[in-house]
């Protein structure tokens, strides 16, 4: 019983020290995230304050030939927006998780694979220049405020913080 109880009280106190070691930004290391359905992306989105009224995703579908995760030819039309969204009608925000608010929308939106998005608020972009990634990278990206780069975990996300 006496190694029952050592265990318990080591397990306990290990737990205890690795979230006391953990800075507060990176306590949320792990949060319970939304996975996208069969045949969807979904773009995650995290703002410190947790103010996202009035932000929303703009997405559009390229026709640039690409192979494998890479642009390897020019475009054979205009781009188009999908699903209706204009730049002054963005996508409202699908759902809630620990991340922050997630988009999702379906995977064939985009025949080339190429993920085009930019995440603003009116004319305020939270990304001063398009973003996009490939169907060949995952099907879900996650975003924090201010930093243009795609993260493919929200674990990696959260350690870049500032």
């Amino acid at each position: 019983m006496r190694i029952v109880q050592r265990l318990a009280l080591t397990a306990a106190a290990a737990a205890a020290f690795s979230f006391a070691a953990v800075p507060a930004a990176n306590a949320q290391a792990a949060p319970e995230i939304a996975k996208p359905a069969e045949g969807m992306i979904s773009i995650h989105y995290h703002r410190p304050d947790g103010s996202y009224d009035g932000w929303g995703v703009h997405l559009w579908e390229s026709f640039e030939k690409v192979d494998n995760g890479k642009v390897v030819g020019g475009k054979s039309k205009s781009d188009q927006p999908i699903m209706g969204i204009t730049w002054m009608n963005p996508l409202k925000p699908t759902g809630k998780d620990a991340f922050g608010v997630h988009w999702q929308v379906k995977a064939d939106e985009f025949r080339n694979g190429k993920y085009n998005y930019i995440i603003h608020k009116g004319d305020s972009k939270d990304c001063p220049r398009d973003s996009q990634w490939f169907s060949t990278q995952g099907n879900q990206i996650f975003i924090n405020q201010g930093d243009c780069t795609a993260y493919f975990s929200a674990e990696e996300a959260v350690k870049a913080r500032k």
